[in-house]
């Protein structure tokens, strides 16, 4: 996408332990930037230090994006440590795979905290800082089902149509509204912000198959079909995408969505 230097540069990537949240925090620190990767799981997060071979540095930081004080601790760590912000990357992430009719409130809530609530409350929290960077970027980490809708076929048993108790199909309800809301919001906020010199976008994956989420050999097969390209893609693919979002040459771009689905989203 591009080989633009980034170095002294710094960034926030949430859920920077494994999956693409690895792999934007490796490309970044390729580019010289200095990245604090956050997550809840401290072993992953130095999985991640530990493969870092680019000239930026990776620090990592046990903090859950859904509590007030830890996204404050988020940011005060990239200022102690490089000094300011210059990049946000709301990439963290989760979903809840159950029956419609035995959905709870509990799982709905939590999986809203976790993408739409942290992505702008981890905003607000870092915008005081970007405001002095002269090139400020938040990239928020979206899904083609934010904006298209989940077709259980593609899944087979991981997503079944219905089940013995009568509760309906197995979706991603809170996972593709939340999503969905995460679209919106970098339109709203790449509205407010711009003026400041900060430009907001997010990045749209396909289909990815990622460690912490093992996918059936049958179900890879059946998503590489239905995309145009014919194979399902990789954490990396996502990565550079950020990447060049995080450098100059988007400098005029804000409020956009870059999918980068291998076509999936086009028929």
């Amino acid at each position: 996408m591009t080989t633009e230097n980034l170095s002294g540069r710094s960034a926030i990537v949430t859920g920077g332990g494994s999956g693409i949240g690895q792999a934007i925090a490796l490309e970044l620190t390729a580019a010289g930037v200095n990245c604090v990767i956050a997550g809840r799981r401290e072993e992953v997060l130095a999985e991640t230090v530990g493969r870092n071979a680019g000239p930026g540095r990776i620090v990592h930081i046990g903090a859950d994006i859904r509590d007030p004080g830890d996204r404050g601790r988020v940011v005060q760590a990239a200022i102690e440590q490089f000094g300011g912000l210059d990049i946000l990357v709301n990439n963290a992430g989760i979903t809840s795979l159950t029956p419609m009719l035995e959905y709870s409130v509990a799982e709905w809530r939590n999986v809203f905290a976790t993408h739409a609530e942290a992505a702008f409350f981890l905003a607000q929290a870092a915008i005081p800082e970007l405001r002095k960077s002269s090139q400020a970027r938040i990239i928020n980490i979206g899904s083609v089902y934010g904006s298209l809708g989940i077709n259980n076929d593609y899944y087979g048993d991981g997503l079944p149509w219905d089940n013995a108790s009568g509760s309906g199909p197995v979706r991603e309800f809170a996972y593709a509204a939340a999503k969905g809301a995460v679209l919106q919001l970098t339109r709203e906020l790449a509205t407010a912000v711009g003026r400041w010199g900060i430009t907001v976008n997010s990045v749209t994956p396909g289909m990815i198959p990622v460690d912490a989420i093992p996918m059936r050999e049958a179900t890879r097969e059946r998503l590489s079909r239905m995309t145009p390209i014919g194979r399902v893609g990789k954490p990396e693919e996502i990565a550079t995408v950020v990447r060049f979002v995080a450098g100059a040459g988007s400098s005029f771009m804000t409020g956009s969505e870059l999918r980068a689905d291998g076509g999936w989203s086009i028929w």
